[in-house]
């Protein structure tokens, strides 16, 4: 009305912060810092699912997932236990559909009180490299998501863990770029230590250590590097060994 937006119905407006996390482990807290008990472990293993599905998915979708195997009346009575497990874990003191959508389709609502740290890791991972504060906010995040025997949430975790690398890779490069030897090796150093045969990871960890004025760490990157890859049965790319080449030379 008269230019103003509508007033929220407090009914949505829990007055509290619920902040969700997948990466590490599976968790809710509360904004006082009160951790929320499991009723049912399958409602921890729903969670998961949601917080990889921020769109949402349909119900039974969701509960072939969790219960593969099981008679569809038995699977459905065990689906509806679970999702009312979770929603007391999410909605305590709250109205029921506040943080979870129910019904066919279900997922859980974003909004300023509920906080999902995957989509937040999404969100920095989206950004461009040499984005102020996105390498300190990369290097904060946790190495991967909690293990979870969803199938969904194995492939998440697969994208997860290639995505972070491969940001923080090209952060150093923006930091090299800048002359910034010493926030290209951080990181690098992370990324490697997320995924040893990461090369542009390696090139770049090798610019800064060399840049540093520190020869012998860039030869370890490289011996290190080529030793992961060659646990692939692999070694390393043409510009990967032209690069140590130079390096080594100009060392000489």
């Amino acid at each position: 009305l008269l230019g103003y937006p509508a007033v929220p119905d407090p009914a949505d407006t829990p007055g509290f912060e619920v902040r969700v996390q997948v990466l590490g482990r599976v968790a809710v807290t509360r904004e006082d810092g009160r951790v929320r008990e499991w009723g049912r472990a399958k409602a921890r293993d729903l969670l998961a699912l949601l917080a990889v599905h921020p769109a949402g998915l349909p119900r039974e979708a969701a509960q072939e997932a969790l219960f593969p195997d099981a008679d569809p009346g038995v699977g459905e009575r065990n689906f509806r236990v679970t999702l009312h497990a979770l929603g007391q874990v999410l909605e305590e003191g709250a109205r029921s559909g506040v943080f979870l959508e129910r019904g066919d389709w279900l997922r859980l609502r974003p909004g300023p009180e509920l906080h999902v740290d995957l989509a937040a890791a999404w969100a920095q991972l989206g950004q461009a490299a040499g984005t102020p504060g996105r390498l300190d906010a990369l290097l904060a995040l946790p190495p991967a998501l909690a293990d979870v025997d969803l199938e969904d949430v194995a492939r998440e975790a697969e994208r997860y863990a290639a995505a972070l690398p491969e940001a923080l890779a090209a952060e150093a490069d923006v930091a090299l770029a800048l002359a910034r030897p010493d926030r290209a090796a951080l990181a690098a150093g992370r990324a490697l230590s997320l995924d040893p045969a990461h090369e542009p990871a390696a090139r770049a960890l090798m610019r800064a250590q060399h840049a540093l004025g520190r020869g012998a760490a860039a030869g370890r990157v490289y011996a290190a590097l080529s030793a992961a890859l060659a646990d692939l049965g692999l070694k390393p790319l043409p510009e990967t060994q032209a690069l140590w080449q130079a390096l080594s030379g100009a060392r000489a």
